[in-house]
């Protein structure tokens, strides 16, 4: 797989960008904190970042889906680029303040909404279908190298060169990215070449939503998918407070364990990477949901960086299971002219979910613990487990129950 030479381009830009992403998301939260000194300002910079996602994913899985996709990715790189390299130049030029954060966010938000489904949907055309989990394994392990990078390094470089500067090393790294996409693939190809690409806009959201409620099992995967991405973002707002607050740690302490989680989400991708073809077992479903919530119980637990950072190690890992699983899912199960789409309609309720639930948690843990936060998502996470199971077994008998009708 390596030998393809797209997919070796694409997968270097994505370690690359990945790297950032681990820095930045540590010198945003340390830099907020410093400033503010409020976990709810946190919680109001990260969801901003859904606001745009909320409304434009859907949009953005019409363009991918409508336009190169290469080219798509490569313009909304540049995008995140420019706009994550606001905040260092008003820092270093001007007066910072929290509205230039939050001005910030929203708009490489916006390139976000654009760049996700045509990254989805451009890995589909790389990639043939039978080898999509094994390459979303490989993907995932090297994505979580670099956060591992990133975070590790993030809360040594906050401490050496300020956070203001681990910023600008993020928006350098979508640049790189860009240019490394836009090398992957030569010529320009159109996704609904020979379907009617001239189509209007409406015309695509109405066939994408028709075959949302048509293919068996595209909804509930699109739905599976909210679960890891929600609490992702729930343990992303809480872990800078749990080190800060709980565990009377500083910035370095913060990078070892929310690195702790790039680790696991490693070891788990290296060992899916060569056994992939357990995860189109779809009855495991129920117990990769319910596996989530285990490490959520464990870190409330925690009252040292060592228990602190095994219990994020096991969260990354059993994450990256539902991450790999999910994600695949509802880029196999459409043809490939509908992944933009599809994607984009699942960023967009990602995003919705993430929006209210970071601006009632950020605010929540003003007056709550975060361990109380940790022991609820552990309990809501064993109870959606068994909801699926549940509706497993019933599918499973309503099956048995027709084969003995017809015959």
């Amino acid at each position: 797989m390596l030998k393809n030479r797209a997919y070796l381009l694409y997968l270097n830009a994505s370690i690359i960008s990945a790297i950032g992403t681990g820095m930045h998301f540590i010198a945003i939260t340390w830099l907020i904190l410093e400033m503010t000194e409020s976990t709810s300002k946190v919680g109001i910079t990260l969801a901003i970042s859904f606001l745009p996602l909320m409304f434009l994913a859907s949009f953005g899985g019409m363009i991918a889906d409508r336009y190169d996709r290469r080219i798509v990715m490569v313009v909304f790189n540049i995008i995140r680029f420019l706009s994550i390299s606001l905040v260092p130049v008003v820092y270093w030029f001007g007066d910072l303040s929290i509205f230039i954060i939050y001005l910030m966010q929203f708009l490489n938000s916006i390139g976000t909404s654009f760049y996700m489904p045509a990254n989805a949907a451009f890995i589909r055309e790389i990639i043939d279908d039978d080898q999509m989990y094994r390459a979303n394994a490989i993907t995932q392990v090297w994505i979580q190298v670099g956060k591992l990078s990133g975070a590790g390094l993030g809360g040594v470089f906050i401490a050496w060169f300020g956070s203001i500067n681990v910023v600008f090393m993020n928006a350098i790294t979508f640049l790189v990215s860009a240019i490394l996409i836009f090398y992957a693939r030569k010529g320009y190809f159109s996704p609904q070449s020979g379907i009617g690409a001239n189509r209007k806009f409406w015309v695509n959201l109405r066939e994408g939503i028709s075959l949302l409620v048509k293919q068996k099992g595209l909804l509930f995967y699109v739905f599976l998918t909210l679960l890891p991405s929600f609490f992702v973002h729930i343990y992303n707002l809480g872990v800078g407070v749990f080190v800060k607050v709980e565990l009377n740690e500083g910035a370095d302490a913060l990078g070892i364990i929310d690195g702790a989680y790039a680790v696991g989400a490693l070891v788990l991708g290296m060992f899916i990477s060569k056994q992939a073809n357990w995860l189109k077992n779809k009855r495991i479903i129920p117990i990769v949901v319910m596996v989530m919530g285990i490490p959520f119980l464990m870190f409330s637990l925690s009252s040292s960086v060592v228990a602190a950072t095994i219990s994020v190690f096991l969260l990354g890992a059993a994450f990256q299971i539902a991450f790999t699983m999910f994600n695949t899912l509802i880029q196999v199960t459409p043809p490939k002219e509908f992944v933009g789409r599809i994607s984009g309609f699942a960023k967009s309720l990602q995003s919705l979910l993430a929006f209210t639930g970071l601006l009632y948690f950020g605010a929540w843990l003003e007056g709550h613990s975060v361990r109380t936060l940790l022991v609820g998502i552990f309990l809501l996470l064993i109870f959606a487990g068994v909801l699926v199971l549940m509706k497993d077994l019933f599918l499973v008998r309503k099956f048995r129950e027709a084969g003995k009708k017809s015959a």
